[in-house]
Parts: structure tokens; sequence; C-alpha cells
């Protein structure tokens, strides 16, 4: 997959060239997947839907499915810088959780290590004197790394 050009980013975030660069966000807030579809579909530990947790993507946001419960996270954040200036790779980045007045808990990157398929949940927090992680997201970045099911 071709990551998408500036051109299309702008329309999808609904940002101008002069928002854009007068703020130091490295991410941009998205209001639905739908030009990520080559991501959607449902995620599991080394790709066994059989194991938990999971994750379902679909144009509406992100499901995480822990221990039988659901979250919905549908105001992500994509992080179309997060590879550096001039990254030309496969990989995309959201930050499912959008609040500008937060830390984000997680960090999707789909295409993990330049494969295709392959989802790898990480997060910031739990470093010392940090915030803690909670366990359902702990249980997501546990899970890691994730295979599309087949």
């Amino acid at each position: 997959m071709k990551p998408l050009s500036f051109n299309k980013l702008l329309p999808i975030a609904g940002l101008t060239c002069a928002s854009l660069f007068s703020s130091a966000t490295i991410a941009i807030e998205v209001n639905n997947l739908n030009d990520f579809k080559a991501i959607f579909g449902r995620y599991a530990p080394s790709g066994d839907c059989k194991k938990q947790p999971q994750i379902v993507v679909d144009s509406t946001g992100f499901t995480f499915e822990v221990s039988g419960k659901s979250e919905k996270a549908t105001h992500p954040e994509y992080a179309a810088s997060y590879g550096g200036n001039f990254y030309e790779g496969i990989s995309l980045w959201f930050f499912p959780y959008y609040d500008p007045n937060k830390d984000r808990p997680l960090l999707l990157t789909f295409n993990a290590g330049e494969k295709q398929g392959v989802l790898s949940v990480d997060t910031e927090f739990n470093y010392a004197g940090g915030p803690k992680l909670e366990a359902k997201y702990q249980a997501l970045v546990d899970g890691s790394p994730y295979k599309a099911c087949q």
C-alpha cells in the first residue's frame, strides 16, 4: 500500500496549509478511516483468531476486544509524520484515542517492520515516575505483535 499524499491528507483532516504548519501537532484527528481500507479487518496475536485480545479496524475506527469486553475508539489521530519527513515505507501510525488534554496511551503501527498485515501496539506509559497504563491497554500491548486473521 502506498502512503497517502500530503494533498489527500488535508481534506481528510479538514485543514489548510496555514493551520497545519502553525501547529506543533504530530498527528491529525480523522473522522473515519475510509481512506485506510487496506488496514481494515480483524487482528489477533500472531494472527490466531482463537486468542485474545483482538483489534477490529473498520471505517468507524478501532474496536478493542479484551477479556470479553469491547471498547470502540472512533476519533483516532493519524500520525502522518511519525516516520519522518522523507519516510516512504508502508507503515501507518495511529493514536486511537484523541484527547488534546491527555497523554495518548497507545500507538498502533500497521504494517509494522514494513511487513504487510502486521500490527504493533506500543505505549509510552510505564516509564519510571510516569503514568501507569490501565490494565485493558496493557493487555493490548502484551498481545503485540498482531497479524490479520485469515
